[in-house]
């Protein structure tokens, strides 16, 4: 993984009057998710200046180094990720347009892709992870990318000077000079949620560019945001025979394999993070089987958890035959581990399964650079515990709006604070929150099935903002690159046409992976319920004492910080008589008053 960076200029400059040490303040914040190299290029005419930090995987030669140009020095691109295809896409470049590539990086792939398919056609046959900078030096036109799912981070800020990007907004705000305030919406929206979606940050003017979107930006225009994928929950289902089932489980298997031979390149050490789930086993029996590759896979585990997958990874591990390696998480070590971690957050994510998942990454960083998971199984195949019985909870004719159906599903099965909880404490939705909330809602509204339909839903919402966010931080912090092969075009169009019954069958969830897993030897676990990665209510509750006292610290913050806006004022008290409602919103209480105390306050 990489860190890119930049600012486009609205009117020229001399090149010594170019923000450069602006930018390279942006890289300097985000050194660790790029350090083998930095690099910086300044427009000769005076218009732009573009960074990138490198963590080299693919070409570890100076041909991959960035910024990168074409052979014309017209385009120039910084770009963090993996383009899984990238040998076909430029067999294609060479044949049909004779570009002659300098070296062997998928950066100069994407570079040249982008230069002659244009934004759509290139985005739609390009397969990876990935944020990008394309910027044309002839017409000052800036193109910010964002992959399909949201894997990889890109945000922005229009500035008196131009527009300027980064990967991480704690980053960006250290290109801006000055802190700018919380935003009242991403606030809302937070205690709402627990994270901040797309298109908003936590902080005022600076927004993210939503997964699946690219955005154009002109000298003297307003940026354009423009989708250019969306999952097809429109496409028509399958019957549902005993045939098409096995059909499904045989076209599954077959699509992950081909998305396992991109997600495999590497030209550094390669691991597996192996949980006691479906999903992660799934992913590294395929590698091990297929690829017959020698597969390192590491977990994690909680200190006095009865529930503790280590045992039931370590039983994958010798079937499928990896070298395997567990750690445990202390419960004495859950307070200065997370408070060290929280000031270090780009963005406040209350998802429990933040400590975790840093604990993994960094476990599997002291041997590798690349890691492969399962995340996007659940999303994709009706994986996730709340979603039997939604039908009745949502059901189609109790709803006249889908943004009814939305803040139930928020209520009962994703609680933090919930609307209810949040108006008692006065805080009711912004107008942009209540636009966020109707637009992302369509998919509930009727004649929909609520258990097929959530999955677009938490495709949108909760994959990218709670889950992929978290992982990709979590392993940056580390200089981890982490993937997961549930993202491919192939895989999104099939798992859009199975039918109820193959999602959710008589209460047992993702039949499909479950049937593939029994296929690979993995009967062990076809059985087991589903159990998240967040640290257990137990483990939690060993800690409840401290735990208490730093929800109160947070809150007692929440009060006065200079940053809040007006209409926040006094939060802290408001919060206090709702946040005993549910462990998840003292968690993202914590982490939200933590984040903040850490948080710079620069003024112009």
């Amino acid at each position: 993984m990489c860190g890119v960076a930049g600012i486009i200029l609205s009117a020229s400059r001399a090149p010594d009057r170019l923000p450069a040490d602006a930018i390279a303040r942006v890289l300097e914040t985000q050194h660790h998710r790029g350090p083998d190299a930095r690099g910086l290029w300044e427009d000769p005419a005076g218009n732009a200046v573009l960074g990138h930090n490198r963590l080299a995987i693919v070409d570890l030669t100076d041909t991959g180094a960035q910024p990168m140009h074409d052979d014309e020095n017209r385009v120039v691109i910084v770009y963090n990720g993996e383009l899984y295809n990238y040998k076909a896409l430029r067999r294609y470049l060479e044949q049909r347009y004779s570009v002659r590539f300098r070296g062997s990086s998928d950066t100069e792939v994407f570079l040249y892709g982008i230069k002659h398919l244009g934004v759509d056609r290139f985005l739609g046959e390009a397969e990876g992870m990935f944020a990008a900078a394309v910027f044309d030096r002839q017409t000052r036109k800036l193109v910010l990318v964002r992959d399909r799912a949201g894997e990889k981070p890109l945000c922005y800020a229009l500035t008196p000077d131009g527009l300027m990007f980064a990967s991480e907004v704690r980053a960006l705000v250290e290109g801006l000079g000055s802190t700018p305030p919380l935003d009242e919406s991403a606030l809302y929206l937070y205690f709402l949620l627990r994270y901040v979606p797309a298109p908003f940050t936590m902080l005022s003017g600076v927004r993210k560019v939503p997964p699946g979107h690219y955005l154009i930006w002109e000298p003297g225009r307003d940026p354009q945001v423009k989708p250019y994928f969306s999952w097809d929950q429109g496409a028509k289902e399958i019957a549902p025979s005993q045939g098409n089932f096995d059909a499904a489980v045989k076209k599954v298997e077959q699509h992950l394999i081909e998305s396992l031979n991109g997600c495999l390149m590497s030209d550094v050490p390669l691991g597996f993070f192996l949980s006691g789930g479906i999903d992660s086993s799934i992913v590294a029996a395929l590698a091990r089987r297929h690829f017959g590759l020698s597969i390192n896979t590491y977990t994690i585990g909680f200190e006095g958890d009865p529930e503790s997958e280590t045992d039931i990874s370590e039983q994958t591990a010798k079937i499928i035959g990896s070298r395997h390696v567990s750690q445990t998480l202390r419960s004495a070590d859950l307070g200065p581990l997370s408070s060290s971690l929280i000031e270090t957050m780009d963005e406040p994510n209350g998802d429990r399964s933040c400590v975790p998942t840093f604990l993994l990454c960094q476990h599997a960083r002291s041997e590798v650079t690349v890691a492969l998971g399962g995340d996007g199984g659940d999303e994709l195949f009706g994986g996730y515990g709340r979603y039997p019985g939604l039908r009745n909870s949502l059901p189609e004719g109790l709803f006249p709006r889908g943004r009814d159906a939305a803040a139930a599903y928020f209520q009962k099965s994703l609680p933090v604070y919930g609307m209810t909880n949040l108006a008692t404490a006065g805080l009711l939705p912004t107008a942009e929150a209540s636009d966020w909330l109707a637009s992302i809602s369509t998919s509930l509204m009727p004649p929909r099935n609520a258990e097929v339909a959530i999955r677009y839903f938490d495709f949108a919402t909760y994959l990218p903002g709670a889950v992929l966010s978290k992982v990709d931080r979590m392993a940056m912090q580390v200089s981890l690159e982490v993937r997961t092969p549930f993202f491919s075009r192939a895989l999104l169009n099939w798992a859009s046409v199975l039918p109820p019954e193959f999602l959710i069958n008589g209460g047992v969830l993702k039949p499909v992976l479950r049937t593939l897993a029994q296929k690979l030897g993995l009967q062990h676990i076809v059985n087991l319920p589903k159990k998240g990665f967040g640290m257990p209510g137990a483990f939690l509750q060993a800690n409840a004492a401290e735990l208490t006292v730093r929800g109160t610290a947070a809150l007692d913050l929440l009060n006065h910080h200079p940053l809040l806006p007006p209409a926040m004022t006094g939060l802290g008290d408001r919060l206090r008589p709702v946040m005993g409602a549910h462990q998840n919103a003292l968690w993202a209480t914590i982490v939200l008053g933590e984040w903040l105390r850490a948080l710079p306050v620069r003024h112009a």
